[in-house]
Parts: C-alpha cells; sequence; structure tokens
C-alpha cells in the first residue's frame, strides 16, 4: 500500500509541477511580503528589524496564505471528479483511499512549500535591506540571533499542523462535489461562517483553527525582549489539528469510498 502511495504521489507531484496553479500561491505569498515593506519598513540603523518578520510571516501564512492553501486543496479531488479522470486513475492497483491520501499529501506538500517561501522571504528580506543583531534592552543583550531562528523554527514547525488540518479540511470539501468552484467556495465560505460563529457557539477552544497564529507567539514576545513559554500552546495546536485531520481525512476516505464516480 505504502509504494502505491508513494507512486500516485509522484504522479501528483509531477502534475502539480506543470500546472500554472501552482505557482500562483508562491508568487502571491512573496509579493505579499515585499509589498508589507510599505507598511512596515525596514532600514539598516544597528536596531534588529525581527518585529517585521514576526508581522508578515503570520500575514503572509495564515492570511493570503490559508486562503490559497483551501483554493488549492478544495480543486485536488473535485476537478477529478469532475473530468472523470480519477477513474482512468483507479483502473491502475490504486484503491481509492490510497488515491486520497495521495491528493492529501500533495496539499501537505503544498503547505509546507507556501510556509517555507513565506520564513524564507522574510528572513532574506531583513537580510537584505534591515539588521539581524539580536535582541537587546538598555545595553544587555536579552535573545541572539540563535535564539531567535530557534524560535521561529520551532513555530513554523508548530505552524504547519493547522495548516495540514486545513488540507485535510479542503480535501474532505472535495472529495463532496464534482465542482471545482463549488468546493473552493465551500471550503472558504465555511471556514469564514465558522470563524463568525465559533464565539457566540462557544467551540473556540476546541478548534484548529483557532491556533493558527499561536505558533508565532514565543517569536513575537522574543522580538519584545520578553521570554515566552510554549506551553500550553503546543498541546492545544497539536491536540485540536491532529484529532480534526483525521476526522476530516476519515470522513473524506469514506465519502469517496461510496460515491458513484461513473455518476
Amino acid at each position: 500500500m505504502i509504494v502505491r502511495i508513494w507512486n500516485a504521489y509522484c504522479v501528483e507531484l509531477s502534475k502539480a509541477a506543470h500546472r500554472k496553479l501552482t505557482y500562483v500561491g508562491p508568487v502571491l505569498v512573496i509579493l505579499s511580503i515585499l509589498a508589507a515593506l510599505l507598511l512596515k519598513p525596514v532600514t539598516r540603523d544597528t536596531v534588529s528589524d525581527y518585529a517585521f518578520i514576526a508581522y508578515v510571516t503570520p500575514m503572509a501564512l495564515n492570511l493570503l496564505g490559508l486562503v490559497l492553501l483551501l483554493a488549492y486543496c478544495a480543486q485536488l479531488v473535485s476537478s477529478e471528479l469532475g473530468r472523470g479522470t480519477v477513474c482512468l486513475m483507479l483502473t491502475r492497483p490504486l484503491r481509492r483511499r490510497e488515491f486520497l491520501v495521495a491528493k492529501l499529501l500533495l496539499g501537505m506538500t503544498y503547505a509546507v512549500l507556501l510556509a517555507l517561501i513565506a520564513g524564507l522571504t522574510a528572513w532574506g528580506v531583513v537580510a537584505l535591506f534591515g539588521d539581524l543583531n539580536g535582541v537587546g534592552y538598555g545595553g544587555e543583550a536579552l535573545f541572539g540571533n540563535t535564539d531567535m531562528l530557534l524560535a521561529y523554527v520551532i513555530g513554523l514547525g508548530l505552524a504547519l499542523l493547522p495548516l495540514f488540518a486545513a488540507c485535510a479540511y479542503a480535501v474532505m470539501i472535495s472529495s463532496l462535489t464534482r465542482s471545482t468552484g463549488a468546493a473552493v467556495a465551500c471550503a472558504i465560505g465555511f471556514w469564514a461562517l465558522l470563524d463568525l460563529v465559533k464565539r457566540p457557539l462557544h467551540i473556540t477552544p476546541y478548534l484548529f483553527s483557532t491556533y493558527v497564529d499561536a505558533p508565532w507567539q514565543v517569536f513575537a514576545d522574543q522580538c519584545n525582549g520578553v521570554t515566552g513559554s510554549w506551553l500550553p500552546t503546543v498541546f492545544w495546536v497539536a491536540g485540536t489539528a491532529t484529532v480534526s485531520f483525521f476526522v476530516f481525512t476519515a470522513v473524506s476516505i469514506t465519502t469517496l469510498s461510496k460515491k458513484d464516480l461513473q455518476a
């Protein structure tokens, strides 16, 4: 099974590499970070510009990047169902659940790509136009460059968990319809609607979407010279994202297994 999933995943990667849509997300993420220089400029003045990184990374990744990720993943299965190409793929020794897992892995790869591009662009902008001299106060060094980089890397790794859950959510929506447009609209629309009603319904702490910005808090605190704590953030982020990921994936597999692909 693992070999079949891997082969299907490699096929998906090859197909994605030849689609122009794949490159739209990374380009827009880069442009959004560059545009942020107009609102929060960085200069070479011996004062570290880590605050710029703390500002643009969640903005590019959890706002624009999240919408792009939902739109990308929402068309992964629905496009195959709509064109009927899913039947061609399943004529190979590939089960439906393996087909779906390969699609999900592609979406997760896209999430990692967006995260890496956002991080490299943010740090690159500061390295080129600003300063990375650690964080200090009153002439005393509080956090060195290594401390700041470590906090960022940990935050980036933790931030991928909600993004992976978002991938599973969008793929689930994608498996419910043959219309790519409807899948994209529903994935983004339901996400926005749930964000509006989660507080009145008192379900905020239990939704993984609540914690998309939480992984960056320690890095942001260190930018201000404050020692932040990863607890209990790690447990809430990892717990809600992991449970959501497996629930969405199970629904996707069940839906696709029962769907009449010839309809």
